[in-house]
């Protein structure tokens, strides 16, 4: 009797690996002819895909991905008694368990949620520039529960879908990608005014050379007694390139300035 037992025992551990191979060679499968799909759409569009069909793409990638891993991990799960005996166990015994495995369960079907309704209802898409509390960065990734921006030093700030959904994001590029490099500082109050806009305007042509999207433009944001506080704004193509073109034009403006005369320092 022991030796059937561990017969059975033996084949339905058997059956359950099989099971779990199978589950990942289809699901490796599925998301390799997937993925190739990109390309065949592309060419039956005789256009590149949009950044909106892209992340849409993948997001339907891998919800078919994660259903046929589901599936087949629970038929392999099925195939050993003993697990369901265990939870069943678990579940008729303690309803705190119960509870904890609920809440949890809350959060990762909300994140999931969430990842979809990101990817379908497109307030952001791969490759956008935004602002999230107080971080500007480029969508790199939007997985089923999280999404990952990559800022401009490199990091990889990783926000649960759910509280992506929910936060007020400042989207650069959904509408229109062109964005103002946005220098401030300011000048004695008895300067010349039209020798500062052209010379401001000039380094600012300068500086952005053929990424100007429009004609510099300075106007006087503020008047004290003692100095005028100056706003200069450049147009250029996206985002990235409005924050670098920021940080040349303020250092080249405050050197010509200072050659000129016009603000102090050595």
């Amino acid at each position: 009797m022991n030796r059937l037992t561990g017969i059975l025992d033996h084949s339905t551990v058997l059956r359950t690996l099989a099971y779990l191979i199978a589950t990942f060679a289809i699901a490796e499968i599925v998301d390799r002819l997937l993925r190739r799909q990109d390309g065949a759409l592309s060419r039956m569009l005789k256009r590149p895909l949009t950044v909106a069909e892209t992340t849409r793409l993948r997001m339907v990638r891998r919800l078919v991905v994660a259903a046929i891993l589901f599936v087949g991990i629970g038929l392999a799960l099925l195939q050993m008694p003993q697990v369901g005996t265990l939870a069943r166990g678990m579940l008729a015994s303690a309803g705190i368990t119960a509870l904890i495995v609920g809440f949890a369960a809350r959060t990762v079907l909300a994140n999931l949620v969430s990842g979809v309704l990101i990817a379908f209802s497109q307030p952001v898409r791969i490759g956008d520039y935004v602002l999230v509390d107080g971080i500007f960065g480029t969508v790199e990734e939007i997985r089923l529960t999280y999404s990952y921006i990559r800022t401009p030093d490199n990091r990889r700030i990783v926000i649960p879908n759910e509280q992506f959904a929910s936060k007020v994001i400042q989207n650069y590029s959904i509408v229109d990608p062109e964005s103002a490099a946005t220098v401030e500082f300011t000048v004695p109050v008895t300067v010349s005014l039209p020798r500062v806009k052209e010379i401001a305007e000039d380094e600012a042509g300068r500086a952005a050379g053929a990424a100007a999207r429009r004609a510099p433009h300075l106007e006087v944001a503020q008047i004290n007694l003692d100095n005028l506080l100056l706003r200069l704004q450049v147009w250029v193509a996206d985002p990235p390139q409005a924050a670098a073109l920021g940080d040349r034009l303020r250092l080249a403006v405050a050197e010509r300035l200072k050659r000129e005369g016009i603000i102090g320092g050595p």
